[in-house]
């Protein structure tokens, strides 16, 4: 696996090793050290500690019963932990756990645990029909320890307010850019989408398997064709890391992305033309400052309304930066409502639509209005792409780097999945093979009067095969004697012909499911309206 080596971080992390003995060490050579030289719990006891050349603090005088206060000679000794080293160790332990998996996505799949099991539950062992969100819950229940999130977590992926919804829903299952409230579990229904399995778990049998938190087999990560946070975003609160914000970017410019990357045959070619967001609003701030936040994974950009003003003075507005709301509106404009100047509407459906207009015969300037609005409703997004993989915890983390992480993943997968469906194929054809020389030559009498042993270790030496084939001849039915297979013979081999020409060159391979995958996508999703206005 790549490791990250991004810029140090306004945060002053860098790549945190999960496994080293404090996180106090710089871990890589040009990589940040991971934390500050003090701890939380030093800093809260310095705060703690009374000022003692401030007259009018007052000083705590330790009690009688603390001077006088023996320790049991039992407890004294080499064993013994001053408290602030094993608050340090507990809290170190605790901030590891909760970022890698809890709070930031893996770099492998852009998936946190919760929904790298949902997805998992679902394409194992759910009915492709659709079933209340309780039933699609039960089956990642096996593999997660908090059974209360991965309900919500299914709801999440089907979320109207996403910029791609992953499951078929009935029902309503809320939208979170509106505020709308899912409905109980027991009342919607829904399953993951085929295109969804297609981008999420294609071949996801033959990936790496790993040991869960629940000791049961789990993938380590999906073999995702993108990565699932750069495609709705994501944001996290670690204990004692920054904080997660992962922007959404353009479907269509990360497909593109990833096959021009494919198309050089190597993983550390980052291509010039950097997928936008997909944010939906105008962007103030230069191209140049976008990229830069996928270049080194932090970083931010001014956001303004997308808003008209027609002939008569109404203003529309079709768009809002993820921090403003129709409340943040009414607010700026709330002297004009109350004097009963101007009017405000929302007619939000799916899409966002704010009409503010002049109340009849009042005297109201809606161009200074305008003006006003389109000013105070700017705002500007911060974004920090932090992930971890089984080793580290990668703070900041660029795009080209999740990029390069998901494909060797991929490239290793369907290695895995060509190299067992070539050899199972061959084996397949060398059985029919070995049936239609028994059945030339008449040999297969013989076999009937030998023992099973002995049926294998003749069929093992007569055609020089292993014993899994000439075990598989023995438990075909007899009626494979009387059947014509060379029709079947033939596919076998067109097939096996088909798999090695993907194996000779996955890359091609890949290139192929990208480009399906995109023509499916592109029916499915809205246009980005996203524009750098300024550009």
């Amino acid at each position: 696996m790549a490791k990250n080596k991004a810029p140090v971080s306004q945060f002053n992390f860098g790549v945190i090793d999960l496994f080293s003995e404090s996180l106090n060490e710089p871990q890589k050579e040009n990589m940040s050290p991971v934390a500050s030289s003090e701890s939380i719990v030093e800093v809260a006891m310095k705060v703690a500690t009374v000022d003692t050349t401030n007259k009018n603090k007052t000083k705590i005088a330790p009690s009688k019963a603390s001077k006088s206060a023996k320790v049991a000679p039992s407890v004294v000794g080499p064993s013994a932990k001053d408290a602030l080293e094993l608050a340090r160790e507990n809290y170190k332990e605790y901030s590891k756990y909760i970022a890698a998996g809890r709070a930031y996505p893996c770099i492998i799949d852009g998936a946190k645990s919760s929904y790298k099991r949902a997805i998992y539950g679902m394409w194992k062992d759910s009915p492709r029909s659709i079933v209340k969100v309780a039933e699609l819950a039960a089956a990642a229940l096996p593999y997660h320890p908090h059974p209360t999130s991965i309900s919500g977590v299914i709801v999440a992926l089907g979320d109207s307010g996403n910029k791609y919804k992953f499951m078929k829903t009935q029902g309503n299952w809320g939208d979170s850019s509106k505020d709308i409230q899912p409905s109980a579990d027991r009342y919607i229904g829904g399953m993951i989408s085929d295109t969804a399995l297609s981008l999420l778990c294609d071949s996801i049998e033959y990936c790496n398997y790993i040991t869960g938190e629940l000791d049961k087999p789990e993938p380590e990560a999906l073999p995702t064709l993108l990565p699932l946070v750069f495609i709705n975003g994501a944001q996290g609160i670690p204990a004692g890391l920054p904080k997660l914000n992962i922007p959404c970017l353009d479907i269509p410019g990360m497909l593109d992305y990833y096959i021009d990357v494919l198309k050089t045959k190597d993983l550390d070619h980052s291509p010039k033309k950097l997928p936008i967001p997909n944010i939906g609003t105008d962007i103030l701030s230069p191209k140049a400052d976008w990229e830069n936040v996928l270049k080194t994974g932090k970083g931010s950009i001014r956001l303004a309304p997308k808003m008209t003003i027609d002939k008569d003075g109404t203003i529309t507005i079709t768009a809002l930066p993820p921090s403003k709301t129709v409340e943040h509106v009414r607010k700026i404009i709330e002297k004009e409502i109350l004097l009963d100047k101007a009017d405000l509407r929302d007619e939000s459906t799916y899409d966002t639509r704010i009409v503010i207009e002049k109340v009849y015969k009042k005297q109201c300037n809606m161009q200074e209005l305008f003006k006003r609005l389109y000013t105070k409703l700017q705002a500007s997004e911060a974004y920090n792409m932090a992930f971890f993989d089984q080793q580290y915890i990668y703070v900041p983390a660029s795009f080209h780097s999740v990029v390069k992480a998901n494909l060797n993943y991929l490239i290793q997968t369907h290695n895995n999945r060509l190299v067992k469906q070539i050899q199972e194929n061959k084996d397949k054809l060398e059985v029919l093979q070995i049936i239609e020389k028994l059945k030339a030559t008449n040999n297969w009498k013989d076999i009937f009067d030998l023992t099973y042993e002995d049926a294998v270790t003749y069929l093992v030496n007569t055609f020089m095969c292993i014993d899994e084939v000439a075990q598989s001849v023995l438990r075909k039915p007899i009626s494979y004697l009387t059947k014509e297979h060379t029709q079947e013979i033939i596919d076998l081999q067109t097939l096996i012909a088909s798999l090695e020409a993907d194996h000779s060159d996955i890359y091609e391979m890949l290139i192929k499911k990208y480009k399906v995958v995109k023509t499916k996508m592109l029916k499915e999703i809205n246009k980005n309206v996203t524009v750098f206005v300024n550009n």
